[in-house]
């Protein structure tokens, strides 16, 4: 199993059910997901796009919609 979907699901280590994580939305999935792999990527916006298959501006598209990634602080400097 995806060491992210074991983690956000609320899996221990030897995969049982530890405490139910509920059920989230695809959408805070997908967020949370592209945040996961912003973070494990050291903000490689390219490398995230490569992994999801899928182009960098629709990345930014997503990136600007669910308010990851640091874009918060780049509006507020200018």
């Amino acid at each position: 199993m995806n060491v992210y979907l074991q983690r956000y699901l609320g899996l221990d280590e030897e995969r049982e059910f530890a405490k139910p994580a509920g059920f989230p939305t695809l959408k805070a999935l997908e967020k949370d997901y592209i945040g996961f792999l912003l973070e494990i990527t050291d903000q490689n916006r390219a490398e995230v796009s490569r992994i999801l298959a899928i182009s960098r501006s629709t990345l930014y598209h997503k990136i600007r919609r669910y308010r990851i990634g640091g874009d918060d602080q780049d509006s507020l400097a200018t």
